[in-house]
């Protein structure tokens, strides 16, 4: 399959890496100017661009587009419409977003074992599973556009993020380099992730309070109450929704009472 990528930033520059190390299809990449020959040549044209630039590029390429072409954007929060123009020329339309955090260009994350969340037409369905099994990902296909899609990823991926900036903001309060801290508690959040990919929710929960440990976790209010307020608000914040789900995984409801009196003392 010929596959033209259109954005060379983050998921774009991802996507050609992945793709060109698999060496299962053609690849050919391009910035914000592209020639009308190599949208011709295209099996596939995916944009991966700016959410706002999505029905304007769209525009832009819907008339080069070769017969049966497919055209994918990247766009966790915007559905098919704005492939509109594409959809006129008869191209199969849909959405590929990789469940994957993207922090800068010059970092360069793994696909493989990553999921694609797709959806549009059957063509632009078999297009994306073709681009996602070449990069090593599986695909899930269901409603992207819906903002509680994009919520839930941004819950995992932002919220993990912030509680690790908590995190090893604690950690350099007891003594640690902040870049030795960044390593073991990013070190322990990939032990996280594969602990759900592997066991799921609640399977993957750990610690005192999936073990019933109130005092223990009295024991962690009281040191952060020394180390950090900011950091004693956020795990006060967080205790009810890990007790929610110790609770799924089997907590009995009298150590979960016993968990939530202790932080309110």
């Amino acid at each position: 399959m010929n596959i033209l990528i259109i954005g060379r930033g983050r998921v774009g520059g991802a996507l050609r890496r992945s793709l060109e190390s698999s060496g299962q299809h053609v690849v050919v990449a391009a910035g914000r100017r592209w020639k009308p020959s190599a949208v011709q040549c295209a099996d596939a044209v995916v944009l991966a661009v700016s959410d706002d630039s999505i029905e304007t590029v769209a525009e832009k390429v819907a008339p080069d587009l070769s017969p049966g072409a497919t055209v994918l954007h990247c766009a966790g929060a915007r559905g098919t419409e704005d492939l509109r123009a594409c959809a006129t020329r008869g191209a199969a339309v849909g959405i590929m977003h990789p469940l994957v955090s993207f922090p800068s260009r010059r970092g360069n994350p793994s696909l493989r074992g990553t999921t694609f969340t797709v959806n549009g037409s059957r063509s632009a369905i078999a297009a994306s599973r073709r681009i996602a099994q070449a990069c090593g990902a599986g695909i899930v296909v269901a409603q992207t556009g819906d903002a509680g899609y994009h919520a839930a990823a941004a819950l995992a991926a932002n919220g993990a993020a912030a509680l690790a900036f908590v995190s090893v903001g604690v950690l350099e309060g007891l003594g640690f380099d902040k870049r030795a801290a960044e390593r073991a508690i990013g070190g322990l959040l990939r032990s996280v992730g594969e602990n759900v990919q592997s066991l799921g929710v609640p399977g993957a929960l750990t610690g005192p309070i999936a073990r019933g440990e109130a005092e223990a976790v009295a024991n962690h209010r009281k040191a952060l109450r020394r180390i950090s307020r900011d950091a004693l608000a956020t795990y006060d914040a967080v205790v009810p929704i890990i007790v929610k789900c110790a609770l799924a995984a089997g907590l009995s409801q009298a150590k979960a009472s016993k968990i939530l009196r202790a932080t309110k003392t």
